[in-house]
């Protein structure tokens, strides 16, 4: 087997690993099982094994804790009145009782009706004279008159850990006298720790638990007597066990060892017993045979391996030698062969169909290399569209012909040049950088659009430009861009609008325009409270100049009047040939007040007056003769109304300033009347 056989992409390797996985899966899929269930079983045997040892160390210990009760009852009964009043006698006689001493390491102590000790055995000048009423089972014996075993406590006298058992001394008559206790230390060797070291095994332990306390009476380990345990909350199962649980249970103890645990409770106290078995000791076996059964199945796994990469080689063997021949199939534009067919099986059938798609392929492929050549032929040739193509970060990839023209590059100029430095003015690269890269993201093209491009020779050519983007197989985006020259089409519009707008002879608004004008003015008015003037003239003098030398001399004085009163107004104001040698100036944005605006109006109106009647110098040209100079006086009557929004129509100001020119003509001409002046 060679090393290149191991490529991720061969099939052989796919399929072994397919079928090791399965392999794989399958086996522990089954040893997990098999484990978790041997795990259960072995849980719920070895549990009640536990269960077992607890209940009879439970047993034990209770036996125990009643034999040293009855042992002090007997000693009580046997003491009346009398002898609780002797103390010298009562200490004797505690002393000659060497078996109740054994069975109470801390000692045995005799306590009046008020707590107090008055004798004691082994004798101790501690104790005798100290009043333990404060201890909460002398308390309960000498209130209740019953036995009472005590909780773990800290004794007040030899100040160290054990508990103690009180029973009451009566009288014959039942009269309580006092109290016989008998205490057990826990920080000295005790009857506990020998029935539980009597238990005790290899790898499990036992606590004897007060859980009303919750603390560790005795252990086998005794580093954990008097040890508290946690508070509620910290551990669930713990807390099932305190309550009073019985049983078995997997936890994770307060020194975070995962156990098994029994507890069975103590009857005579409360108390209960734990044994604790590590669950590492306590299910080793499993742990083993987990261990060889994973060794079982990398075994198995190399082996499953090996003879399924056998079969595959043997199998896939005419489908290799296929492939081979495969990738030895030209690739640099010629023609495809066809493969030999070894056998007559699924392989051979394989490459017949092979074969007979090469060929499809092979006429497909001239039938498209035809095709894309007429294409790019037509797309070179196409007049007047310029088609350009880019990749996706602008370099320039096809350039025609109509583009050369537009855009003054030459086809070698431009290829391997960038979109942005060659046709982008550059107040829109941003934006049309901007405009690629969201292509190139989402391979969406921009929507067709009018726009105004850049020239070799720095000019701006307006264009209809559409764009499609192109995804060759294997290649990355590429652009495409048609654009129109628009030039002809803007020239056009222009003149039209010229024609609908303007006066062909002056280049003024015509009255198309001023209509308008007036509108936006009146408008204006009515937003801003200012008034605006009208101004009406008619030339005076017109009609004897075009009788005398024709119209082309009349043309060129109404040209030079256009021209005077352009300079008469604000740049801002209108001027308007209204037809024939009749004239309109209308000055906007004047002054909220009508005196004041009247005035105003009255300073333009005169300086127009004034300057439409100065000698005008008219060169005619003829052709063929030389150019003839006609002087020529002319003036205009001049009507103005002075107006806001709300006063009238537009039509209404119209009249208004024609019936105030007609007025200044019949004042004698060449002066100026407004509307609504008398005379």
């Amino acid at each position: 087997m060679q090393l290149k056989d191991l490529r991720p992409r061969s099939i052989k390797t796919r399929v072994t690993l397919f079928i090791l996985l399965i392999f794989v899966v399958s086996m522990w899929a089954v040893a997990f099982y098999a484990s978790q269930m041997l795990r259960s079983d072995m849980q719920r045997v070895l549990g009640e094994q536990q269960y077992a040892h607890a209940s009879a160390l439970a047993a034990v210990v209770n036996s125990d804790l009643e034999n040293r009760v009855l042992a002090l009852g007997a000693v009580a009964s046997t003491l009346d009145r009398d002898a609780m009043q002797d103390a010298r006698a009562l200490q004797s006689r505690l002393e000659a009782l060497p078996v109740l001493q054994s069975l109470f390491n801390g000692g045995v102590v005799a306590l009046d009706a008020n707590g107090t000790a008055i004798a004691d055995a082994p004798p101790s000048i501690t104790r005798t004279g100290v009043n333990y009423r404060s201890l909460d089972y002398i308390a309960t014996v000498l209130a209740e008159n019953r036995p009472v075993v005590s909780a773990p406590i800290i004794g007040p006298t030899l100040k160290a850990p054990g508990f103690g058992i009180g029973v009451p001394i009566r009288d014959r008559q039942g009269t309580l006298q006092g109290v016989l206790a008998g205490v057990v230390q826990l920080d000295k060797p005790n009857f506990l720790d020998r029935i539980i070291q009597s238990f005790q095994g290899q790898t499990e332990g036992y606590l004897l638990v007060a859980p009303q306390q919750r603390l560790i009476i005795t252990a086998s380990d005794r580093s954990r007597v008097m040890e508290v345990l946690p508070p509620v909350g910290a551990s669930p199962t713990l807390d099932r066990f305190i309550q009073g649980y019985e049983g078995s249970d997997v936890f994770t103890n307060p020194r975070s060892v995962e156990v098994l645990a029994s507890a069975k409770k103590v009857p005579l106290t409360g108390w209960y017993v734990a044994a604790i078995l590590p669950t590492v000791d306590a299910f080793d076996p499993i742990h083993d045979m987990q261990r060889r059964m994973l060794l079982a199945t990398v075994v198995l796994t190399l082996l499953a391996a090996a003879l399924t990469r056998s079969a595959l080689r043997h199998e896939l063997s005419p489908l290799l030698n296929a492939a081979r021949a495969l990738a030895n199939l030209p690739t640099a534009g010629e023609a495809a062969r066809a493969l030999p067919v070894a056998e007559d099986d699924e392989v051979g059938r394989l490459i017949a169909s092979f074969n007979h798609l090469v060929q499809t392929l092979n006429l497909r492929e001239e039938s498209l290399k035809d095709s894309e050549a007429r294409f790019r032929n037509v797309m070179e040739q196409i007049p007047g569209v310029a088609v350009q193509g880019y990749a996706m970060d602008g370099t320039v990839t096809f350039w025609n012909a109509a583009a050369e023209k537009l855009y003054g590059y030459s086809s070698s100029e431009a290829l391997g040049g960038n979109l942005l430095t060659l046709i982008i003015p550059p107040d829109m690269r941003d934006s049309v950088a901007a405009a690629m890269r969201h292509m190139a993201q989402t391979g969406e093209p921009i929507a067709a659009s009018e726009l105004l491009l850049q020239t070799k020779g720095g000019g701006r050519v307006p264009v209809f430009s559409s764009h499609a983007l192109l995804k060759p197989p294997g290649q990355p985006l590429e652009l495409f861009c048609v654009d129109i020259d628009l030039s002809d089409t803007k020239r056009a519009q222009e003149q039209v609008r010229q024609l609908a707008f303007y006066d062909a002879l002056t280049g003024l608004p015509n009255r198309r325009l001023l209509g308008d004008r007036l509108n936006q003015t009146m408008a204006a008015s009515k937003r801003s409270g200012l008034f605006a003037a009208l101004m009406f003239l008619d030339l005076d003098n017109f009609k004897p100049l075009n009788d005398a030398h024709g119209h082309s001399v009349g043309d060129l004085l109404l040209i030079e009047v256009a021209r005077r009163l352009c300079t008469c107004v604000r740049e801002m104001d209108t001027v308007a040939r209204f037809g024939g040698d009749e004239f309109v100036v209308m000055l906007g944005e004047l002054e909220t007040d009508r005196a004041q605006s009247t005035t105003q109006a009255a300073a333009v109106a005169e300086k127009i007056r004034t300057c439409i009647a100065a000698p005008y110098q008219l060169t005619v040209t003829h052709a063929g003769h030389p150019d003839t100079l006609v002087e020529h006086h002319c003036s205009a009557s001049i009507g103005v109304v002075v107006f806001t929004n709300h006063e009238g129509s537009q039509a209404d100001v119209l009249q208004w300033a024609d019936a105030a020119m007609y007025k200044a003509k019949d004042a004698g001409r060449n002066t100026v009347r407004f509307h609504g002046q008398a005379g």
